[in-house]
C-alpha cells in the first residue's frame, strides 16, 4: 500500500474535469484507489465519490492505493494536483 499526502492549491478546487482526469488514470491500473479528505474516503475510480468530497483550495488530501501499480498511479495524481491539472 502506498499513501501520500498533498494539498489542493487550485483556486477552483477539484471540480468536474479534475476530477475526471484523475478517475481517467486511476481507471488505467488494476490496483485500488482512495482519496481521503477530512476523514471522509472516497473510490478514485468513481467521478461521483470524488467529487462527493467537495474539495476546495486549501484541502488536505490523503492518496491512497493498493496493488499493481499503485506507486506509479499515486505519484501521477499528485503530480496533477501539485501542477494544477496541466499535465
Amino acid at each position: 500500500m502506498v499513501e501520500k499526502e498533498v494539498v489542493v492549491n487550485s483556486d477552483a478546487g477539484i471540480h468536474a474535469r479534475p476530477a475526471m482526469m484523475i478517475v481517467r488514470e486511476a481507471m488505467k491500473y488494476p490496483c485500488d484507489i482512495t482519496l481521503i479528505k477530512d476523514n471522509v474516503e472516497a473510490d478514485g475510480k468513481s467521478i461521483m465519490s470524488v467529487l462527493g468530497l467537495a474539495i476546495i483550495s486549501g484541502s488536505r488530501l490523503v492518496i491512497r492505493a493498493d496493488g499493481e501499480g499503485a506507486p506509479e498511479l499515486v505519484d501521477y495524481i499528485i503530480k496533477l494536483i501539485e501542477n494544477d491539472f496541466r499535465i
